[in-house]
């Protein structure tokens, strides 16, 4: 897996018998940039969970329906800057924190910075190289994935405090923006798996 963050390694959690921060990151990685690599990742990372996740668990069908998404193709790439970037005749589907929380949808501001001072409190900051900002849904999600697999307080703290007072505030508004921007299966999927994890 490729990750924004640094100092902070996929066999770290993969290690972790909790599912949760491989969770965290196969929902990172549906909203990443789409590579050949990255599509590679995550099918290896999905395979994992399917593995792992008892058979009454109720994201367990949306995995399933994933499987067969996980592939990379020009129209994926052309659907993420449709989506994202572009989203011409319409709004992009912005997946900036900062677009939703500030009154004047302006990025990099105030939660903006409050992400990025919370993610240096635990010795992580987005890599220089990824082009994220810290409040990118694909950044918030790695620093959850990082929480969930840190097993003392602050971390966990720090996880319900985001998930909380954040993450409820701005993610289930860029879900219905998803879902209203009438979206490929491999994107439904991915807000349905976000929408699941968030419950």
């Amino acid at each position: 897996m490729c990750f924004i963050l640094i100092f902070l390694k996929q066999t770290d959690l993969l290690k972790k018998v909790n599912r949760q921060p491989q969770l965290y990151l196969l929902a990172s990685g549906l909203f990443n940039q789409p590579t050949p690599a990255r599509i590679n990742d995550l099918c290896r990372l999905l395979n994992d969970l399917l593995q792992t996740t008892p058979k009454n668990a109720p994201m367990l069908p949306i995995l399933k329906a994933l499987k067969p998404q996980l592939n990379y193709n020009k129209v994926l790439k052309t659907e993420y800057s449709r989506l994202f970037i572009l989203a011409f005749p319409n709004e992009p589907v912005q997946p900036f924190a900062s677009y939703w929380l500030e009154s004047d949808h302006s990025l990099m501001g105030n939660s903006t910075l409050e992400i990025k001072k919370m993610m240096a409190e635990h010795g992580i900051e987005v890599a220089e190289n990824s082009g994220l900002l810290p409040d990118h849904i694909v950044s918030e999600l790695e620093f959850i994935a990082y929480l969930a697999s840190q097993d003392d307080e602050k971390a966990r703290q720090t996880q319900r405090q985001l998930l909380e007072q954040h993450c409820a505030r701005w993610m289930p508004q860029f879900i219905e923006a998803l879902n209203k921007s009438n979206p490929m299966p491999y994107y439904q999927l991915a807000a349905d798996f976000l929408k699941q994890l968030m419950v």
